[in-house]
């Protein structure tokens, strides 16, 4: 990314160069800091499922950091993507599970609107898993660009 910043041939290129690279940077910030923020409320539990938004966080760093400065290579590329999209995953999931666990600490998990919507705000955030769906599209939408 930054290589295609600097190398940018007109001020529009270096516009949406910017941009990506301020969304990375954003993606980056993102993976250092809802790890910690987990780490602070204690998100992790008997079983292995609670640790992986932890388990993302180290691929997701690392390609993240690497993808800004060396984006043609082309494993390190796909290794990024494929971190996103177990990022969006992970988001999905976390989301499901938190929903579904607040239904059951009501007594019952039951699919019916008023029933679901009441549970969606309950004990358990389930939008804030969906951060890191927003954070794996943010960053397939930084590694594709137009031709």
């Amino acid at each position: 990314m930054i290589p295609a910043l600097r190398s940018a041939p007109n001020p529009t290129a270096r516009t949406l160069e910017i941009v990506r690279v301020v969304l990375m940077v954003l993606i980056l910030g993102a993976f250092v800091m809802y790890p910690v923020e987990l780490f602070i409320i204690g998100h992790w539990l008997d079983t292995w499922e609670s640790l992986v938004p932890f388990y993302l966080t180290v691929p997701g760093v690392i390609f993240t950091v690497w993808v800004l400065f060396d984006r043609k290579t082309s494993w390190v590329r796909w290794a990024f993507i494929i971190t996103m999209w177990a990022s969006i995953a992970t988001g999905v999931v976390g989301a499901y599970w938190h929903w579904v666990w607040n239904m059951m600490d009501a007594g019952q998990v039951a699919w019916n609107w008023s029933f679901a919507m009441d549970e969606f705000h309950g004990f358990r955030p389930v939008l804030a898993a969906m951060a890191y769906t927003n954070m794996g599209v943010t960053g397939l939408a930084c590694i594709f660009r137009a031709r």
